[in-house]
Formats: structure tokens, sequence, C-alpha cells
């Protein structure tokens, strides 16, 4: 038997490893490539949906709010040049006046309401939790609340992440589940804190396209990464949707598997 030439053998070793290391470095490429792609992608998304979000309150605020001001403003004018007027006419205008005040006070409440609820700041995530509950339940949702967490220890960006997850979930829930009532659950687990969205409504294909096309899945899964936390939704047609989202306070682990569609 020829005896195997050691020059050969480092030859061939060295060719190998040239093509490993260049496989692994090519494959890097292409993943950072991807991740690259995947977040200029999720970035033009997020700042288009904030530009349609600005347009939308400068919309309220010109076409409606404006206009009322500048309405109730002629209004006033009309009192002062009319001069004295009996006294159940003025009650009468001076009444008018006062409904479309407090119209507006409701209009601007709800649109700063819309762009940061005052109640996370105030009583914490568990109450606003409540208070989403009921303002849904006022458009034909029965949302449950099922928490014993207290707002002691939670960060303010943890409230807010899981307080729009709540307000996505249920949301959808509203829209497209075709459902009349849903649950809200928070709990402490696992280091963290977990919350969900639940309702046995209509579901939907997490494979579709229509799926993934939405920012609101999207902002969400950005949202729980940014904290180190995980986001999944489980959902089938006809099976009912639950969203859960769970995110460290104490240095834990996530219970359960990345974003995806199961049982």
């Amino acid at each position: 038997m020829p005896a195997t030439n050691p020059l050969w053998v480092f030859v061939s070793a060295t060719v190998v490893g040239v093509i490993l290391t260049v496989a692994f470095a090519a494959s890097m490429v292409i993943q950072q490539r991807r991740y690259l792609s995947a977040t200029r992608d999720l970035s033009g998304r997020l700042l288009a949906a904030q530009e349609e979000e600005r347009a939308w309150v400068a919309r309220e605020l010109h076409d409606d709010l404006i206009q009322r001001v500048a309405v109730l403003g002629h209004e006033l004018e009309e009192i002062e040049r009319a001069g004295p007027i009996p006294a159940d006419e003025s009650a009468r205008r001076l009444g008018g006046i006062r409904g479309e005040l407090h119209d507006l006070a409701e209009e601007i409440r709800r649109l700063a309401h819309r762009m940061h609820p005052a109640v996370l700041d105030h009583l914490g995530l568990p109450a606003a939790l409540v208070t989403l509950a009921s303002e849904l339940a006022s458009g034909g949702l029965d949302v449950g609340v099922d928490t014993t967490v207290s707002n002691e220890g939670i960060p303010a960006d943890v409230a807010t992440s899981l307080y729009r997850v709540a307000q996505e979930g249920l949301r959808n829930a509203a829209k497209h589940a075709r459902v009349a009532t849903a649950v809200v659950r928070l709990r402490a687990e696992a280091g963290g804190l977990t919350l969900e969205v639940e309702d046995n409504g209509a579901g939907f294909d997490m494979a579709s396209e229509a799926a993934h096309s939405g920012l609101g899945l999207t902002s969400l899964t950005e949202r729980m990464r940014l904290l180190q936390g995980r986001l999944t939704v489980r959902t089938k047609p006809g099976q009912g949707t639950r969203v859960t989202a769970w995110v460290p306070i104490d240095g834990g682990s996530p219970p359960y598997a990345a974003n995806g569609n199961g049982a």
C-alpha cells in the first residue's frame, strides 16, 4: 500500500479549509443582506405608518376641530354684535355654545387618547387594560380582563408595548373576528410579564399574504424585539385567534417559541 504524501494531505486540507471559509463568509454575507433588506422594509413601512397617522391627526384638527372653533368664534361675534337680548334667548345661545365646547373637549380627549392613553401614565397597565375594555364595550365587543398583576415595577416602555399589543389584538377581534366577546390576560411568568388576547372568532391563515401585509403585527413584533421579548400568534380559520406577548422584567427567558402559527 503506497504511503500518503504529506504535502498532498496538507494541500487538500488547505483547500477544504478555504472552501469552508468562503462558504461560511458567503452565507454570512447573504444573511446580512437579507437582514438589512428586511430592516429597511420594516423601517420604511413604519415611517409610512407614522406619516399616515400624522396625516390623520392633521385632517382631524383642520377639517373638524379648527372649523368648529371658528364656528364658535363666529357665534360669539354674533352675540356681541346683537347687543342686549332677552334672558331666555341669551341662555339658549350660551347653552348651545357650552354644549359645543363640551363636544370639542371630548374630541380632543379622544384624539389625545389615540396618541397615548393618559390612564397608562396615571394608573398603570392593569387599569389601562380595564379602561380599554370598557371603551370597546361601547362598540359592541364585550372584553373580559383577567389579571392579578400590580402596577409596581412595570417599566413605562414595557407597559406601553403590552398595551399596544392588547389594543391591536382587540381591535382586530372587533373588526375581523366576527365575535361579541374576547378576553385579555396579564400575568407574571418566567421572570417577565405575559399578555394574551384571545377570541373564538373567525381566525385566519397565518401563511396567507394578507396576514403579513399589515403593519399591526409587524410593528408589535418589532416592539417585542426591542424589549428582548417575544410575540406569538396562534390561529386557524374558524378556530379563533390568540395573540401572546412576553417581555422580561427580571432577566427571565421566554416561556414559548417565537412568532408562528399553531393549534
